[in-house]
């Protein structure tokens, strides 16, 4: 079950392809792989109150794996439920897919704190690099420990950072 309807687009012509338009230079680059994360990322909207986004992966995050076992992470549990009941928007995501995803957090116990269940992405499209994106944070499952609450992930998103 996908979240969002695919549709079929004609094939454009050789005349048409975006390869005889596109500057050698221009290759494809793929996205660095990163470690397991909670990912909070502020949306850039003048709409006030608009709530922090917060993506959070699954393996290693969630769930540690300890043979065949998976045990959920306490800090990451008890983030979850600190930044869903102060009003974020938190979706879980997994590169084993959507329903993976939704079956972990059931696990967890924090699937009614999600959104949404989704598939990380294998391609983003993109006029920048993530590494380059200005509002977002990256934040390790051993520092979710911390207890931060959403106005202090928003004070920490307003602060410049370098490139």
């Amino acid at each position: 079950m996908s979240a969002f309807p695919v549709t079929a687009q004609p094939r454009p012509t050789e005349s048409e392809s975006l390869h005889e338009q596109a500057e050698p230079e221009q290759a494809l680059t793929a996205v660095e792989e990163t470690e397991p994360a909670l990912i909070a990322h502020a949306c850039l909207t003048p709409t006030p109150g608009q709530p922090l986004s917060v993506y959070v992966d699954v393996d290693e995050t969630l769930l540690r794996h300890y043979g065949t076992r998976q045990i959920p992470i306490p800090a990451v549990i008890k983030q979850v439920k600190a930044l869903y009941k102060q009003g974020a928007a938190l979706y879980c995501w997994s590169s084993l897919g959507a329903d993976y995803a939704r079956q972990c957090a059931e696990v967890c116990g924090v699937a009614q704190c999600f959104v949404a269940f989704l598939p990380k992405p294998q391609l983003i499209v993109d006029d920048q690099q993530p590494k380059a994106w200005r509002r977002i944070l990256h934040v390790h499952p051993s520092q979710c420990s911390s207890q931060t609450t959403v106005a202090e992930y928003r004070e920490a998103l307003k602060k410049p950072r370098s490139i």
